[in-house]
């Protein structure tokens, strides 16, 4: 597919949903990301890959954060659908974890991504696929959320995953999400648990090379416990990953303020 306005550079990854482009803007010649449907239309009318897109742009969009991606423009050519976002050439947080984080960064980096949540959950919608892959790197330090086609708004009148289906990614599924029950925003925290978690010990707190078995090991299995020298978090990481939604943080707001403190500390104490 040729997009007019855009020169391809590279691909840069993609599946069975969607690809994503390094691409040239023709007009102001800066790099940007082009994320492309395979196709706009199925046999039954709109299909929900294009109803993800207008939803992810619709989201990011209307949110005006540091922390959440920007998506420039929403088009159609040849049938594809097309996103025109920002684009970072820092990657994702999982190249950053390759290259190890100490407390101080993964407790601040953590306390960032809840401010991304905030704002996302003030707005109506959750994201339900938080993960290191849709945590993009403004520098070393900042962070940009994501890939919102899964998110849920409530605004918007579409509903593009019926009911009890398991979608997501089950390294980072809540209990209630890997299970196809009802969510809310103390299922993203879940997910931020899952990630502050790896960023401090280097290691996923639940792996199987079954699916399934990862998400019954979210429901039953005690949450891992950190290495002596990084204990004073465990009860952190031990609140966004209870088992039962009432017993975590009630809001993003709350995760930032506690773990913006314990980043402070980290910090002071490594001084």
């Amino acid at each position: 597919v040729r997009i007019p306005g855009y020169r391809c550079v590279r691909r840069l990854a993609g599946g069975s949903v969607s690809q994503l482009f390094l691409a040239e803007s023709e007009k102001a010649g800066s790099l940007i990301v082009i994320k492309v449907t395979p196709s706009v239309r199925d046999d039954s009318g709109v299909d929900q890959s294009f109803e993800r897109f207008l939803q992810e742009y619709e989201i990011a969009h209307r949110l005006h954060h540091s922390s959440i991606v920007r998506c420039h423009e929403l088009g159609v050519a040849d049938d594809h659908a097309y996103l025109a976002m920002e684009y970072f050439p820092e990657g994702d947080l999982r190249r950053r974890l390759r290259s190890g984080i100490s407390p101080a960064d993964a407790l601040d980096i953590a306390a960032q991504i809840a401010g991304a949540l905030a704002a996302l959950h003030e707005a109506g919608a959750l994201h339900r696929d938080l993960k290191p892959g849709n945590v993009l790197m403004r520098s070393s330090q900042r962070i940009v959320l994501s890939d919102f086609g899964l998110a849920k708004h409530a605004a918007l009148d579409m509903e593009i995953t019926d009911p009890g289906i398991i979608f997501g990614t089950p390294h980072y599924m809540s209990p209630e999400q890997g299970h196809g029950e009802p969510v809310d925003e103390r299922s993203d925290l879940y997910s931020l648990g899952i990630i502050l978690f790896e960023m401090l010990s280097g290691e996923k707190p639940f792996t199987d090379s079954n699916p399934m078995a990862i998400i019954y090991k979210h429901r039953h299995q005690p949450v891992p416990r950190l290495a002596a020298d990084l204990s004073q978090w465990q009860p952190l990481v031990d609140r966004l990953l209870a088992k039962q939604p009432a017993q975590r943080f009630a809001s993003a707001r709350l995760v930032e303020a506690a773990l913006g403190e314990a980043a402070q500390q980290a910090r002071a104490a490594a001084a």
